[in-house]
């Protein structure tokens, strides 16, 4: 399954959910909420100081903090960050700070166990056993399109990233910089359980399609590499692989 987004902005029909503890979010889905369909959300947690409890999902995601300003947990939280956890990992709370806090929230596959609280007793019975991990990139500096169009060559740089025998293996985040009209070819996707890019700065045009900044593509294990070229500013994206392990086991 090969997925073309073209804006992770908020949605008109965008969902308000009311947290357990009474914290207001708004959430935009970008893939259909079923199972067997990589899951891309946004989600807005727009009120100063309103905080989602310390929790788990029952899998692999990565959360990218574009807009805004808190914290998660003990890490002081602002654009651009990236945080990564393996399924069953606890971690929290979220707290907006005085700008509100956006994050896109990435998966792998539908979370149909939705979001476990720690302080709930019958919440914690469903954690498992299993690899409990998580990683944050931060201080991702963005790009003008005036530095990409400068650009004398392409630059990756690994945010994230484990070894080719970690348990966690496949698991990396990039960030790739291209000078304007540069092809560019994506690593296996069976490499891991699927890839997600998204557009920082500048374009990406894939299949004849022109995708601007805050555009997707959304890639499945199953999937041939993808192949891109940047467009006439350049290209900021973000590359984001999900490890190829087997979700832990009960």
């Amino acid at each position: 399954m090969l997925l073309s987004i073209p804006s992770l902005l908020p949605r008109s029909d965008k969902t308000h959910v009311v947290r357990d503890n009474e914290t207001e979010t708004w959430r935009s889905d970008y893939t259909q909420r079923k199972v067997g369909v990589p899951q891309v959300l946004l989600v807005e947690q727009l009120i100063p100081g309103s905080e989602i409890l310390p929790h788990f999902h029952g899998i692999d995601q990565f959360q990218v903090f574009m807009d805004g300003e808190g914290k998660l947990g003990r890490h002081v939280i602002a654009p651009i960050s990236i945080h990564y956890t393996n399924g069953y990992t606890g971690y929290g709370p979220i707290v907006a700070g005085k700008r509100g806090l956006s994050y896109y929230v990435l998966r792998p596959d539908f979370d149909a166990m939705g979001s476990q609280y720690l302080h709930v007793s019958e919440s914690r019975k469903n954690l498992k056993r299993g690899s409990k991990r998580f990683f944050i990139a931060e201080g991702i500096r963005a790009r003008s399109r005036q530095d990409l169009r400068q650009l004398p060559a392409p630059e990756v740089e690994r945010v994230i990233g484990v070894a080719q025998d970690d348990p966690d293996a496949g698991l990396f985040a990039d960030i790739a910089n291209l000078p304007p009209h540069t092809p560019y070819t994506g690593t296996d996707p069976s490499l891991g359980r699927g890839q997600v890019y998204i557009v920082l700065e500048g374009g990406l045009v894939h299949e004849d399609r022109n995708l601007a900044v805050r555009a997707a593509i959304v890639v499945t294990a199953d999937e041939p590499r993808v192949t891109f070229t940047s467009g006439a500013d350049g290209l900021q994206v973000m590359i984001l692989q999900y490890p190829r392990r087997v979700q832990p086991a009960a």
